[in-house]
């Protein structure tokens, strides 16, 4: 039995004719399961735990980037095997696993072709995506073997990626390509903004990606406790630990995938 989860901004009415079509979609390949809305009192969490204790083992995510990030944590450490079915705006990563729209999803979750994902893994957290830093960046040094990095002042953000996709308008950066979640590694990205002069002011230019270095462990610390931001909803503060958890991670994909997932 899968269990499906609905995140919560698919309550808004707007999105009730593509929900009719997914569990119409369901009910036609013949994929059983339970069905569960998230509300702003339900951890999801907590969901996840109880229905791995009825014997749960497939969590399929309804909902978008965010939806997958957040329960990526406790899958994990569940031992579950995610899908999603994408809904909504911003499914970059449901597009990276060739998953372009509902009908395809479920098809895809049919055919059920297992995928295994390297994660990162910061403290006691997993993360599938990154893990940011924007504040005091002057402050930080950052470990790698016996080398220490001290980011310049004109630093905006550093990073450490596990698996690299665009937020927004920000087109796909080319120096990512040979980057992926099945290398064993994960990335450090360094990025700054320079300043160019024109005629009349200066206007300032946000450098996508100015350092990149792979490793398999990180190492943040700081002079006082600074945020950082988890897959983009947890936040926890300094000092870090970062390591790859290799092939940790079970997702259902499709054949349309990335070239650099295999």
């Amino acid at each position: 039995m899968h269990y499906y989860v609905y995140d919560t901004f698919l309550n808004d009415k707007k999105y009730e004719r593509v929900l009719d079509r997914i569990k119409t979609r369901l009910l036609d390949l013949e994929i059983q399961g339970k069905h569960e809305k998230l509300t702003l009192l339900k951890s999801l969490d907590e969901l996840i735990n109880d229905e791995v204790k009825r014997g749960t083992s497939t969590v399929i995510l309804v909902g978008n980037d965010k939806t997958f990030q957040k329960v990526v944590d406790v899958a994990t450490k569940n031992k579950v095997t995610l899908g999603i079915i994408p809904v909504g705006p911003d499914n970059n990563i449901a597009e990276s696993f060739g998953i372009s729209d509902v009908e395809t999803a479920c098809d895809i979750i049919a055919a059920r072709k297992i995928i295994s994902f390297d994660l990162g893994k910061v403290n006691d957290f997993y993360f599938f995506s990154d893990v940011k830093l924007v504040k005091n960046l002057s402050r930080l040094n950052i470990v790698k073997d016996s080398y220490k990095i001290l980011p310049k002042p004109e630093c905006v953000e550093v990073s450490v990626s596990n698996f690299y996709f665009p937020r927004g308008e920000e087109p796909y950066n080319s120096k990512m390509n040979k980057y992926s979640a099945q290398d064993n590694k994960i990335e450090l990205l360094i990025r700054t903004e320079k300043k160019k002069k024109n005629w009349f002011k200066k206007k300032q230019e946000k450098t996508l990606i100015d350092t990149i270095i792979s490793s398999d462990y990180f190492e943040i610390n700081s002079f006082e406790y600074l945020p950082a931001t988890i897959d983009d909803y947890k936040v926890i503060k300094t000092p870090l630990k970062l390591s790859i958890a290799k092939e940790k991670l079970k997702v259902i994909a499709g054949k349309n995938r990335l070239s650099h997932i295999e």
